[in-house]
């Protein structure tokens, strides 16, 4: 590989970063203030306000790294769009990354309030009320779940994303408006996607916004809860926000190229 390849690869994964990054520091940003201040979101205007980071986030990267910003994106196009297969494992290490570092940067610029909100609610790490805390920055099981249910839900709301994102960009079809709306349009895919079908389950189109925030968890005292979810439990639960969507959108991806684009 030559220099000029390398510093190519390098900048697409830069913004590959940022980009991811950004996702999460506008979505967990307003998670945390809904959680620790009196400034208190309903669902609708944080499904909004993630819509828009999404948006934000491909207008920064898309003409740089294509915007994938997500793991199982980048695996679908290199699995049926002939995407460079040099380029998956660093694009994916690049937005697990920019998921994990935002993260400590909206952890400790809350950090003394997140810590007045243990005190109020003697709340102790690792522990299953400590997941109210938690929950801000990743997704975990609601009360009563079953882990079937939350697999195929995953799975199901993938595909359809993956299909309406891939017909929005379809070049091809009359419809469609110029590139520079199409952020748009995602955005907006992702806010009616957490607006309707949010409160089915924690909900996530994408395994990097999840693992980032878990890993940086359970090196912040939460320990094995931060990827099970529950205190007796030893099966990992966040292998269904990785799994999912992977296995969602590039089924999802493969009925779009087989039976819908023509």
């Amino acid at each position: 590989m030559n220099i000029c390849s390398q510093k190519n690869i390098f900048q697409q994964c830069v913004f590959e970063f940022l980009g991811t990054g950004l996702i999460i520091f506008f979505g967990i940003g307003c998670l945390a203030t809904s959680k620790l201040t009196n400034f208190h979101f309903n669902q609708y205007e944080m499904s909004m306000i993630w819509g828009f980071s999404v948006s934000l986030s491909i207008y920064l990267s898309i003409s740089i790294s294509g915007a994938h910003l997500n793991p199982a994106i980048t695996i679908f196009f290199w699995l049926f769009y002939k995407f460079n297969k040099k380029k998956v494992v660093p694009y994916i290490i690049s937005q697990i990354s920019g998921s994990f570092f935002f993260t400590i940067l909206i952890y400790y610029l809350y950090h003394n309030l997140l810590i007045s909100f243990e005190h109020k609610y003697h709340i102790i790490r690792g522990t299953k009320a400590s997941l109210q805390l938690a929950e801000i920055f990743c997704i975990y099981p609601q009360k009563n779940y079953i882990l079937i249910h939350d697999f195929i839900i995953g799975i199901i709301i993938s595909i359809f994303f993956i299909i309406i994102l891939m017909r929005i960009n379809d070049k091809k079809r009359f419809f469609v408006v110029k590139r520079k709306f199409s952020p748009c349009l995602i955005g907006m895919l992702v806010s009616i996607i957490n607006i309707s079908l949010g409160s089915l389950n924690n909900i996530t189109l994408n395994p990097a916004h999840d693992l980032g925030p878990r890993i940086f968890l359970s090196l912040m005292g939460w320990g094995k809860i931060a990827f099970t979810g529950v205190n007796n439990s030893y099966f990992p639960y966040f292998l269904i926000s990785i799994i999912a969507p992977i296995l969602g959108i590039n089924l999802g991806g493969w009925i779009y190229k087989k039976f819908i684009k023509n």
